[in-house]
């Protein structure tokens, strides 16, 4: 069994660019989760910006047609509801 998932993340995390929805369309759901999440953690660590990264995350999740509380629960680890607010900033943004 391949983890999806676990691809999708290092994609994400060795990405100079999002990708577009065509270009993610024959990928699953854990691929593209996370790349999503990946994508998000790399623009944190060079902007230092997690409400940047959050708002990026929200953006891509819509973009791709994941669910977005399975993306959305790992920025509620610090309980931080401004995070959360810029996450679905950005997922309304693409709508």
């Amino acid at each position: 069994m391949d983890n999806h998932f676990g691809k999708g993340l290092m994609a994400g995390l060795n990405a100079s660019s999002a990708d577009s929805a065509r270009s993610v369309a024959n990928f699953c759901a854990d691929y593209k989760r996370g790349f999503v999440l990946g994508f998000s953690h790399r623009m944190f660590e060079k902007t230092g910006d997690r409400q940047l990264s959050a708002w990026e995350a929200g953006i891509l999740t819509r973009r791709y047609g994941l669910d977005k509380e399975m993306v959305m629960d790992f920025f509620k680890e610090n309980q931080s509801s401004t995070t959360i607010r810029f996450f679905m900033a950005g997922y309304r943004l693409e709508a």
